[in-house]
């Protein structure tokens, strides 16, 4: 993936190195490729630095080796060291792989040393800083999907939700604050990375505002991100030590049969209720997909019913912050709609992308490190109906991710009823995206012994499809509409604003080709996981 990405930014250094020798002015061709540079090696280590290191201790715990690691004479800061150093020195190799790239762009002028230098230390810092938090949650879980599925969920809130009140589509918050509440919000916004990043690359950007006497962005991210990776490994240490405290006896859990009505059954509407006896498996019923719901906490009813009603919310409140941030832009106008609609599918379309890999990437091999999957191959089942189950107990948490974000959408046509047939495109292509994000988790986790790197290798080709396939537009004075089209057909955003009617996206038909390439691959990659899992379980 990295020497992909450094030959792609090499091409781009060559087809965009001006002419003679002779550079710009303001130097903005090179600021936009500080941009892209910077920007894609950030995604590079959100996406692969927690992945890495949310692993580290619960794969420990999945192959009962634990006990004796800590067994061992080595004390618990060793231990953790070792594991964080260990799970560290790949991605910082990778880092340090793209700093050559950058210090290129400094024979072309228009940008100076300590801006590459601070770039550089960015993406360092927040490659421990992000690796401190997966090992932090890797130390408190107990089995390595959900130590996954945590991290990244923290991930969206260091990255994201910190920096949300500078963003204009939150109405510049930061600034409507009076000068205590404009400092807190200074600071949780420097302690994200991509914010870090911005306010480097674009300091007098709309994105990079802060409060009034406060330093860059960037300046306090320094020093914050190296406290918080020293304070996460404090908490590691203490969690370290108390790792072998047995879990809760479930012997004094009183079970409810099936029938008779207790408080806690009405409070969960009975059928939610996780003491409730449950039925046997029928025989139409896919015995893989009823262990997986009954098995992971992820996929039982009350949990997923919670999930549901925390997406409707976000739902709403996603809807009322887009809606500040379009009118902000365009106000009244006819296309504000537009503009609405488009914001809101490519949201749903990143929550995809930054969720589904986490979900679906465990889904074999997570019992082939845990050892459940022996018990698999033993079963009379063929390998087809394993992959079907395993398949629907993936794709139920993003069909709900999909329902439960759904509303803001719908919301539209109380505005504009003639959006029906652009929302009906954006729903399909949002849930054709879940549906190809599902079947690539599965492939890679049926290609790898490890969750983590079933996870690297998702989010890598996912990343590549949403953003490497953007680094066209840097070359469109190269490149023609033809080929830059081409290139999109197989990125879901482009192809979730084509099916809103967004302005930028009317030269290109993208559409119909996404959706016919992305259910073609989906099938292909199908059938390759059920060969695979038929090889998986055929006798030693």
């Amino acid at each position: 993936m990295q020497l992909a990405f450094l030959l792609t930014m090499g091409v781009l250094l060559w087809l965009l190195w001006p002419a003679d020798g002779i550079q710009d002015l303001g130097g903005q061709e090179v600021r936009r490729l500080l941009m892209v540079l910077g920007i894609g090696q950030l995604a590079m280590v959100i996406l692969i630095a927690p992945a890495f290191t949310s692993t580290a201790i619960t794969i420990e715990r999945d192959r009962n080796t634990l006990e004796s690691l800590l067994a061992t004479p080595m004390s618990p800061l060793s231990i953790v060291i070792g594991k964080m150093t260990g799970s560290l020195t790949f991605l910082v190799l990778l880092v340090l792989s793209g700093v050559p790239v950058l210090a290129t762009l400094l024979l072309l002028g228009g940008v100076e040393f300590t801006e590459i230098l601070a770039v550089a230390a960015v993406l360092l810092l927040s490659a421990v800083h992000l690796g401190s938090i997966g090992l932090l949650v890797s130390v408190l879980s107990k089995r390595s999907y959900r130590a996954i599925i945590i991290t990244y969920c923290a991930l969206l809130v260091v990255v994201f939700a910190l920096a949300g009140p500078v963003w204009p589509i939150s109405g510049t918050l930061i600034r409507r604050g009076g000068p205590v509440a404009a400092g807190i919000m200074h600071v949780l916004a420097s302690m994200s990375p991509l914010e870090a990043m911005l306010s480097i690359l674009t300091p007098d950007g709309p994105y990079a505002i802060g409060a009034k006497g406060w330093p860059a962005f960037w300046q306090l991210y320094i020093p914050l991100s190296i406290l918080t990776t020293v304070g996460v490994a404090m908490v590691v240490l203490r969690g370290l030590n108390k790792s072998l405290i047995p879990a809760r006896p479930r012997e004094g859990l009183k079970v409810v049969e099936r029938g008779h009505l207790t408080g806690r059954s009405v409070l969960y509407l009975f059928f939610f209720d996780p003491r409730k006896r449950k039925r046997n498996i029928a025989w139409w019923q896919n015995p893989v997909l009823i262990k997986e719901c009954r098995s992971r906490r992820t996929l039982q009813l009350h949990w997923l019913a919670r999930a549901t009603a925390i997406c409707l919310m976000i739902s709403i409140a996603l809807m009322v912050l887009v809606s500040i941030s379009v009118q902000a832009f365009v106000g009244e106008t006819a296309s504000m709609v537009t503009g609405i609609a488009t914001a809101i599918g490519v949201l749903m379309v990143t929550l995809i992308v930054l969720v589904g890999p986490a979900m679906t990437s465990g889904a074999v091999c997570s019992d082939r490190e845990s050892g459940v999957w022996d018990l698999m191959r033993t079963a009379p089942l063929p390998a087809w109906r394993i992959v079907s189950g395993k398949f629907q107990a993936s794709l139920i948490p993003l069909l709900l991710l999909i329902i439960g974000t759904a509303p803001a959408l719908v919301i539209l046509l109380a505005f504009q009823q003639e959006m029906t047939p652009n929302i009906m495109r954006i729903l399909q292509v949002v849930g054709m995206t879940g549906l190809f994000v599902t079947v690539l988790g599965m492939f890679f986790s049926s290609v790898c012994s490890r969750t983590s790197t079933a996870t690297v290798w998702t989010y890598g080709v996912v990343s590549a499809m949403s953003l490497l396939t953007m680094l066209a537009l840097l070359g469109s004075g190269v490149f023609g509409p033809r080929f830059i089209e081409t290139v999109f057909v197989v990125n879901p955003i482009a192809a979730v604003m084509d099916a809103a009617g967004h302005g930028s996206m009317q030269n290109y038909n993208l559409l119909r080709p996404y959706l016919e390439i992305m259910a073609t691959a989906s099938g292909i990659l199908f059938v390759l996981t059920v060969a695979r899992v038929y090889q998986l379980g055929r006798a030693d």
